[in-house]
C-alpha cells in the first residue's frame, strides 16, 4: 500500500475520505445531470441504454445529495443547537434567516451541501497533513485511540473554520430572491432547460434582465417540449411551488403573433389555460 492511500485510509482520516467519495460521486453526478448525458448524441434521440444510464446517474446524484444535505442540516442543527444552550436565560428574538454558532462563521446564504462539501475537503486536507506529526509526536505518551479522537474534532473544527472563510465571497452568488407570483410571470416565454416536462416535473429558465430565473414547470398535458424548446406561462401553483406551462406551438396562428405584447400575454395564457383544461 502507497504512504498516500494508507494515509487516506488510516483513523481518522479514512471518516473523511467516506466522506468525501461521498460529496466527489454527489458533484459529479451534478455536473453530468448539467450537461446531459445526451450531449454526446448530437440530435440523435436517447437509446434504451443512455436512459437507464441517465437514470441511474440522476438517482446516484438524489441519493448522495441526500446524504450530503442531511450531513450538512444534522451539523447545523448541532452547532445552532450549541448556541441555543449557550445562550440560555436571554432573550433573543427569533432569526428567520438561520442564525446561530454555523450561520455567523459564514455559511448563511451558502447552500447546504456547498457548505458541507467546503467543510469535508478542508477537514480531509487537515488530518492527512497532521496525522503523521501528531502520532509521532504523542504516540509514545497517548494511546492511538485518543490521539485519533481528537485528532477528528480538531480537523473537524478547523475544518469548519476555514470552510467558513472559503465560502464567504461566494455569498453573492446565492443571494435568495422571492420567486414572483403567478400574475408577474403569466404570459411570459421561457426557455425549457430540462430533458422533458411533464404534468409531474420539468425545469425552465425565463431571461429578467439580470442572471435570469430558474424556474420548477409542468406541462398537464402530452407534449413534445425538451430541452431549448420555448413555453408559454399559463399560471403558477403557490402550494407546489410550481409554473404550469405549454408549447408556443400550441397557440392560434393569431395568439401567436401577438404574445409579444406584454398588455395581450396575460391574456393569451389564460386562454390557452383554459383550453388545456
Amino acid at each position: 500500500m502507497t504512504p498516500f492511500l494508507e494515509s487516506i485510509l488510516s483513523f481518522p482520516t479514512v471518516f473523511f475520505t467516506i466522506l468525501m467519495g461521498v460529496t466527489l460521486t454527489y458533484w459529479l453526478c451534478v455536473i453530468l445531470g448539467a450537461v446531459g448525458i445526451d450531449v454526446l448524441d448530437g440530435d440523435l434521440d436517447l437509446t434504451a441504454g443512455a436512459k437507464a444510464a441517465s437514470g441511474v446517474f440522476e438517482g446516484g446524484a438524489k441519493a448522495a445529495g441526500g446524504l450530503l444535505e442531511g450531513g450538512a442540516k444534522a451539523a447545523s442543527g448541532v452547532f445552532e443547537g450549541a448556541d441555543v444552550h449557550g445562550h440560555a436565560g436571554h432573550d433573543h428574538d427569533a432569526d428567520t434567516d438561520g442564525s446561530g454558532l454555523f450561520a455567523s462563521l459564514g455559511f448563511a446564504g451558502i447552500p447546504v451541501t456547498i457548505s458541507f462539501s467546503f467543510v469535508i475537503f478542508a477537514a480531509w486536507i487537515l488530518s492527512i497533513a497532521s496525522r503523521g506529526i501528531a502520532y509521532n509526536l504523542l504516540g509514545s505518551l497517548v494511546p492511538g485511540a485518543v490521539i485519533g479522537g481528537g485528532l477528528f474534532v480538531l480537523c473537524s473544527v478547523l475544518g469548519t473554520l476555514a470552510a467558513s472563510l472559503a465560502v464567504r465571497p461566494l455569498r453573492p452568488v446565492f443571494i435568495a430572491q422571492q420567486a414572483p407570483g403567478r400574475d408577474s410571470l403569466m404570459g411570459r416565454v421561457c426557455t425549457i432547460n430540462s430533458g422533458s416536462v411533464t404534468d409531474a416535473h420539468g425545469h425552465a429558465t425565463l431571461a429578467d434582465g439580470g442572471a435570469g430565473l430558474i424556474l420548477n414547470v409542468f406541462c398537464a398535458r402530452d407534449n413534445p417540449l425538451k430541452r431549448g424548446d420555448q413555453a408559454l406561462i399559463l399560471g403558477y401553483d403557490p402550494a407546489r411551488d410550481v409554473y404550469e406551462v405549454e408549447p408556443v406551438d400550441f397557440l392560434l396562428p393569431e395568439e401567436l403573433a401577438q404574445i409579444q405584447d406584454p398588455a395581450k400575454a396575460t391574456a393569451i395564457a389564460a386562454r390557452a389555460r383554459d383550453r388545456a383544461h
